[in-house]
């Protein structure tokens, strides 16, 4: 792999996360009025809204308050929640397990499922597996994680009683939130897969392959999926962020105690701290995972480094 090519988009994550710290410092400040003040509420009292901003710093010059913020995050600081009253990286740490463990679980599913109705699709273009799989994909898309979340409740654990409505537990409490949550992603993926897969089919050294008698199996697995892979190692990077997204919904609606409720929780309370490191690490997340995926790039296609 080309050592200028590895430095270059280094360099280009090091550059995003700096302007990330600096959004995500920038929050509590663009927000008109007193930051303190609307994390204590209106009906606080004048001396509790002057010790609270001296806690946080926000007594001191801008310049100095972003240094003492970004010193903090390069230690694992990142603060005291104004709740809580703990460690905020206590916090989150404490919530990450259970999110890491939801989000591998659906991406797991997402790619189970929607990578080979992909090549199903691919292979058989027009044809009846073509036609299902592409509907399946539209739903999958389509549905908010919410509202199908609600409607699993509603008939595996209302109506028919078999799995539980909330919380986090054994397998049974992991079912719903995965199958609320995995869907949009399985969508993406099913729909990119099969058309990359066409796409790839359509190529000269792949009909060589055809004619030669080789194997069906053999001539998708082995030579089409190489290069169709591209694509779809890129949907990977795409759908960490969405299923990040849709994550905060879905363990609220399930009372899945991971950073997304956590993240909800806070913003109800005007727990800034917590929502800022919230918001900071799904940021890097993001980051991270697309420098990988870049040298996923290079290392698949020589011709990326180009």
């Amino acid at each position: 792999m080309n050592r200028r090519y590895v430095l270059r988009r280094l360099v280009h994550g090091i550059l995003i996360l700096w302007l990330v710290t600096v959004t995500v410092f920038m929050m509590i400040h663009i927000v008109p009025g007193d930051p303190a003040r609307m994390m204590l509420g209106d009906r606080a009292r004048e001396h509790d809204v002057e010790e609270l901003r001296t806690k946080l710093g926000l007594d001191r010059p801008l310049p100095e308050q972003y240094i003492v913020f970004a010193s903090g995050i390069v230690v694992g600081d990142f603060g005291e929640s104004i709740r809580a009253q703990r460690p905020v990286s206590e916090l989150v740490s404490t919530a990450l397990p259970a999110t890491l463990l939801l989000l591998g679980s659906s991406l797991l599913l997402a790619f189970t499922v929607g990578i080979p109705l992909g090549v199903l699709a691919g292979v058989h273009r027009g044809g009846i597996a073509d036609k299902l799989a592409l509907v399946l994909s539209l739903i999958g898309q389509s549905v908010a994680p919410f509202w199908l979340g609600l409607m699993l409740i509603s008939f595996f654990s209302v109506k028919l009683g078999i799995l539980p409505t909330s919380g986090i537990g054994g397998f049974r409490h992991l079912v719903l939130p995965v199958l609320a949550l995995a869907p949009t992603a399985m969508g993406m993926v099913l729909r990119v897969t099969r058309v990359s897969v066409i796409e790839v089919m359509n190529e000269n050294y792949i009909r060589t392959a055809v004619s030669k008698g080789m194997h069906p199996i053999t001539v998708v697995w082995k030579h089409c999926m190489k290069n169709a892979s591209i694509p779809i190692v890129t949907v990977v990077g795409l759908q960490i962020g969405s299923l990040l997204g849709g994550a905060i919904v879905t363990e609220t609606v399930f009372a899945w105690p991971g950073i997304g409720r956590l993240a909800v929780n806070s913003l109800i309370q005007r727990d800034w701290p917590v929502v800022r490191t919230v918001v900071l690490l799904s940021a890097i997340t993001l980051v991270i995972m697309n420098f990988l995926i870049d040298m996923t790039y290079a290392a698949i296609d020589k011709r990326v480094k180009f």
